[in-house]
């Protein structure tokens, strides 16, 4: 009877209020039934009441074993709980390190295993591990690589406790996955025809046969796929992780190519576009063609790899491109500038800032191209940024026009500011940029700006890959070419020049661009530099005239001399720095490194000189033996394997010769490890 009204025994739950409650209901209606039951009869009421009492008892007494089964089956599960977790702490894949005043006090048993005898309590990790310590200092989740295993971090320090949950081999699938997507290349042979033009079929095959087998071999080293698509391209495929290999190599093949023909009298070379990156197989080639296409834009010879949402690399292109022979683009670019000055109202043709003789030459032969069609043309220049020879030039071509010269048909009175060219400008209009190829250098930006889409480019600078954010109609870009004025006067030749035949000014102008930029016939000359300066000659070209243009103030020489003073010579480079505080006209800085690179033993020269806009410009020069492209691609600018130059902001001259020093000791590295 104790065991049935040991109330104290029920479970908490049993002891309930609402338990409580539902019972004494319960109990209420039980009496309400006996108090009827003996009302009724009370032998009747007898026998409820009997009844009822056994039945409470075993009620109570079900209650109370159910209630002493649910506390052991809660106790056996709470401690089932603690042990699970104590054995999760100890043995799951998750490491756990807990630190007291910044110091190591307790590590799970994961992580010792991974340190070995290595014992880290009491050690302050933080300033041991480096990486640790920034990815806490970084909050929240993180990845390191530690132990030679890689851990999604999570730090709570409330607790001072670190938990690293191991990834290694999700981070390895990633790393797999990345190393094994797919890579297409095009790869040209530049100069084919050039070389093989004349040559028997037998020599043909064998030089044919000679690329493709050096090829072939190049590509199993690297476990990439090639095949021959046409005499002069191939197919390349392979993985990223492959692409890395190659890269690593710097792509050899392409100088083993060319040193390999060469001892052969016929000098090939390679030209690659390589593309990554992308999901879509078509968009893929799409893009190895657009790296092929800069790469040849840049003078051949040369490899530039690039995926669509990162900055190209460039492996390659330490050459100069050898000279094309052959007419039959000229020809057809000459058609096509035709067919596009045909469907304009008018055109504006725009050389790059603080235009030379070249920039200027060229667009007064593009102006006279313009007249052989009948149409109105602009020379947009910058006439408070000239140097004194363009000041000399157009005072000559102005003294030349009627008094009543009208714009568009006469050159003196179509040479216009940016201003008057926007007035002017229509829908229809078309804009031509000569001798440069990037927004950032045009002479007239607003105006690329309003004409994107309406847009020639005719330029002998190699490619740049920040060039222009809209593509040109038509780009004419022929880095082997001395200057932009050889190209024009090619192009100006397939044209019938009856109507308008080209002047003695005109002629005057494009001949002095193209000895300004040869350094009078020594640098980047070919035949067909010598046919355009003959035709130039023959059509009433003035040598005189080109050096009464080119005669300067007293004040220039002696800055110009100063700077060569100044020169020191480093192995064989020539750099001179000028004073900060100094300014030195564009002109006579790259005079200064055309002058140093004279001097016995100088293969490149370098003149760093603060301009007038606050910049620091860098004129660059080599001989052909050192690029002097790249170095200054790696600081911003760009040019040619022989002339180049760079404008740097925010710096001192100063500082612009370290970074000039690391960018030649990159290269000297680069050069080294091929």
């Amino acid at each position: 009877m104790k065991t049935f009204l040991n109330i104290g025994a029920l479970s908490r739950y049993q002891q309930n209020k609402t338990f409580v409650m539902s019972a004494a209901m319960a109990t209420v209606v039980t009496v309400l039934s006996l108090g009827l039951a003996i009302f009724v009869n009370w032998i009747f009421g007898l026998v409820w009441l009997l009844l009822l009492v056994l039945m409470a008892a075993a009620l109570v007494r079900q209650l109370i074993f159910a209630s002493q089964d649910s506390e052991s089956y809660l106790e056996e599960l709470t401690y089932r709980v603690k042990t699970g977790q104590q054995e999760a702490v100890l043995q799951m894949p998750v490491g756990i390190i807990l630190f007291g005043d910044q110091r190591v006090v307790w590590v799970n048993p994961y992580i010792q295993e991974l340190l070995g005898d290595r014992d880290i309590i009491g050690s302050n990790l933080l300033d041991d591990e480096e990486e640790i310590k920034s990815a806490i200092e970084n909050d929240g989740e993180s990845t390191i690589h530690w132990l030679d295993r890689s851990f999604t971090i999570d730090y709570q320090k409330d607790l001072g406790a670190l938990y690293l949950l191991d990834t290694t081999e999700n981070v390895a699938l990633e790393k797999n996955l990345a190393d094994h997507r797919l890579v297409t290349g095009i790869v040209s042979v530049d100069n084919y025809e050039e070389v093989t033009e004349g040559m028997p079929d037998s020599e043909t095959s064998k030089l044919r046969t000679e690329v493709t087998e050096q090829l072939t071999n190049w590509a199993k080293k690297y476990d990439l796929y090639v095949r021959r698509l046409s005499p002069v391209s191939y197919l390349l495929m392979g993985y990223q992780l492959d692409l890395q290999r190659a890269e690593d190599d710097k792509f050899s093949v392409v100088k083993a190519i060319r040193e390999a023909t060469a001892q052969q009298n016929s000098p090939l070379t390679l030209s690659m576009g390589i593309a990554y990156g992308e999901k879509d197989i078509n968009s893929l080639v799409q893009l190895a063609q657009t790296n092929l296409d800069l790469a040849l834009g840049r003078g051949g010879d040369q490899v530039v790899v690039k995926a669509e949402d990162a900055p190209a690399r460039f492996y390659g292109g330490t050459t100069n491109p050898m000279e094309k022979r052959t007419r039959v683009r000229a020809r057809v670019i000459s058609q096509t500038v035709a067919e596009l000055m045909d469907q304009a109202d008018q055109i504006f043709v725009v050389g790059h800032k603080m235009p030379d003789l070249d920039a200027v030459g060229s667009a007064m032969g593009l102006w006279r191209f313009a007249q052989t069609r009948e149409k109105k043309a602009f020379v947009v220049v910058d006439e408070e940024h000239i140097f004194s020879d363009i000041q000399s030039l157009l005072r000559a071509v102005r003294n030349t026009d009627p008094e009543d010269a009208q714009p568009g048909v006469n050159l003196g009175a179509s040479v216009i500011s940016e201003k008057d060219a926007l007035e002017r400008v229509t829908d229809q209009s078309l804009l031509i940029l000569v001798d440069h190829a990037k927004e950032q250098l045009t002479g007239a930006p607003e105006l690329l700006h309003d004409l994107s889409n309406r847009l020639v480019v005719i330029d002998h600078h190699r490619l740049a890959e920040d060039g222009l954010s809209e593509k040109p109609m038509l780009t004419y870009i022929e880095p082997y070419a001395s200057s932009t004025s050889e190209l024009v006067t090619e192009l100006l030749q397939y044209q019938n020049q009856k109507g308008a035949p080209i002047t003695r000014l005109e002629s005057t102008a494009m001949l002095g661009g193209i000895q300004v930029d040869t350094k009078n016939f020594v640098l980047r000359t070919g035949s067909r530099t010598f046919d355009a300066a003959s035709y130039l000659r023959a059509n009433g070209a003035d040598n005189e005239l080109i050096q009464s243009f080119l005669k300067e103030k007293f004040a220039d020489f002696k800055a110009r001399a100063e700077l060569i003073s100044q020169a020191e010579i480093r192995e064989d480079a020539a750099i001179s720095v000028g004073d900060n505080e100094t300014i030195y006209p564009g002109v006579i800085t790259a005079q200064a490194a055309d002058e140093l690179l004279q001097i016995e033993g100088v293969k490149a020269s370098f003149v760093l000189t603060k301009r007038q806009d606050g910049r620091v410009g860098i004129s660059a020069r080599s001989n052909g033996d050192f690029n002097v492209q790249t170095v200054m691609e790696d600081l911003g600018g760009g040019g040619h394997l022989s002339n180049a130059a760079t404008q740097m902001t925010d710096t001192t001259t100063k500082e612009a010769y370290d970074q000039l020093i690391q960018a030649i000791e990159g290269q000297e590295a680069e050069e080294a490890s091929i």
